[in-house]
């Protein structure tokens, strides 16, 4: 991490509510309308806050831009969760035109060069942050792009993540469905690829902690790891 991956915490956004989407069980996808200027890094987040929205608990969550600078679009992805706070029942009720305020984006989970080969190791909604770097690698054939996702239920964006990969040989998605899989998928290409690659880790606090240590065990390097805990999403 870096002092100039967080100067964006002391920007304020006013976003525009362009459509709130229910995909899959209870995945919401929300996208914005956002003033022109506005530039973040693949990767990156945002704390979100609801003005003039009267909501229990805490006022704010954390979310990772789904989306690249790229597409001219942003967007957030993220699961109900049982029981669903108020901010999330509060943001899911709102209409086409409503505002949302976001400080950032800022963060250190972006690509960090042009050539190391790439791991990515997501964990449920984790997928939101990788999503956008998959988009901003989408036509890269210079190296390797791995993507092990996890998920119980329901792969987020996986018909375009299928899409991707038709299209950029270097990018290769994995499906995993448990904890023995994904284990199992990632080791064998830390196993391979060592500290040759980069691997990314997005997910609960619990989930990357597990996952950091073992590929640690495994002789990775911890400057070679980036991690992406979702605290309290």
């Amino acid at each position: 991490m870096k002092v100039n991956d967080f100067t964006g915490m002391f920007s304020r956004t006013s976003l525009t509510i362009d459509s709130i989407e229910n995909p899959h069980d209870d995945y919401h996808v929300i996208t914005f309308d956002y003033p022109e200027g506005l530039n973040w890094d693949s990767g990156e987040h945002g704390m979100f806050t609801l003005p003039g929205k009267k909501v229990t608990g805490r006022s704010f969550r954390i979310f990772s831009i789904a989306s690249s600078p790229s597409e001219n679009k942003l967007f957030i992805a993220t699961h109900a969760n049982e029981p669903v706070s108020s901010f999330k029942q509060t943001l899911f009720s709102l209409s086409k035109g409503d505002t949302v305020n976001m400080l950032g984006p800022f963060g250190w989970y972006k690509v960090k060069d042009s050539t190391s080969p790439i791991v990515m190791i997501a964990a449920g909604i984790g997928i939101t942050p990788n999503r956008a770097m998959i988009k901003q690698l989408e036509h890269d054939t210079r190296r390797d792009v791995f993507l092990v996702y996890s998920s119980s239920d329901t792969h987020l964006f996986k018909e375009e993540l299928d899409s991707i990969a038709l299209n950029n040989p270097k990018f290769h998605p994995y499906y995993t469905t448990g904890r023995d899989q994904t284990r199992e998928t990632y080791l064998k290409l830390a196993d391979t690829l060592g500290n040759d690659a980069i691997y990314y880790v997005a997910g609960t606090p619990k989930s990357v902690k597990d996952i950091s240590k073992r590929l640690r065990d495994n002789n990775v390097k911890f400057t070679h790891i980036v991690f992406d805990p979702y605290f309290g999403y």
